[in-house]
């Protein structure tokens, strides 16, 4: 079974900016960073906007960013925010964000390493959100920590977690990917075949089950969620979005 963070630690030490967003002119040698920054400022005012108008206004005290990578959307929020703190599970990623972050001159991000307990994360956030990592963690994985999440969200606040819904793969697409992330040998060989380098890692793409995540949320104490799809080539992808009314449902029923 693929390692994927070892992966993410290999991706964050050989082209940290392309595997945040896999476009190619992000690879290292030929990133421009302001572009790249503007990327993740663009996408989170408009997510914020959206949320807004779905949800009505969201705090701008304490905000956390779960799998932040090299900061591209943790340091915009900075500007949006009091506080911000990003977590993600390889140590070169955050040193890039630690860099990142003198550039931008945004003291009040904060960066740290992110285990599955998301022991660095602390409690009682305004604004949880996570973009386009799930998809990288297995179910089984990822499901707990989604839960850890909402668990980190203030009474008040809102959480917007992004998920994979749908690969689109034909059966015979489907089982090439399982293999690939079963079977040793695999995934170089398929690599080897399209051309790419044989020990570039492995971005696997999870499909998440959307009912778990809403049944989480409504045991946590927040109110009805708000689903935005996205369908980025043949992969369908949702930000599901809700504010907490209550610290768990007993009091929302009260």
């Amino acid at each position: 079974m693929a390692d994927t963070d070892r992966d993410w630690r290999k991706w964050a030490e050989t082209d940290p900016y392309f595997s945040v967003t896999t476009a190619p002119e992000y690879r290292r040698d030929r990133v421009d960073i302001d572009a790249f920054l503007y990327t993740g400022e663009a996408y989170i005012v408009q997510r914020l906007a959206i949320l807004e108008r779905q949800l009505g206004p969201v705090a701008r005290g304490r905000a956390l960013d779960f799998g932040c990578g090299v900061g591209r959307v943790t340091l915009p929020m900075a500007l949006l925010f009091d506080q911000v703190t990003g977590l993600d599970v390889a140590p070169a990623m955050l040193a890039e964000a630690e860099m990142l972050k003198q550039r931008q001159d945004a003291p009040n991000a904060h960066f740290a390493l992110s285990d599955d307990r998301l022991s660095a994360a602390g409690h009682d956030y305004d604004f949880v959100h996570s973009s386009i990592v799930f998809q990288h963690i297995p179910v089984a994985r990822g499901l707990p920590l989604i839960g850890r999440l909402l668990d980190r969200v203030a009474v008040g606040g809102v959480a917007s977690i992004h998920v994979a819904l749908r690969r689109g793969d034909t059966p015979w697409r489907a089982a090439f990917y399982r293999a690939r992330t079963r079977i040793p040998g695999v995934q170089k060989l398929s690599h080897w075949l399209r051309g790419k380098r044989a020990d570039e890692p492995m971005m696997q793409m999870n499909e998440y089950p959307a009912s778990a995540i809403f049944a989480m949320m409504h045991r946590r104490g927040f109110g009805q969620a708000v689903v935005d799809v996205e369908r980025h080539g043949r992969f369908l992808t949702m930000h599901i979005a809700a504010r907490r009314i209550a610290a768990t449902e007993q009091e929302v029923l009260a």
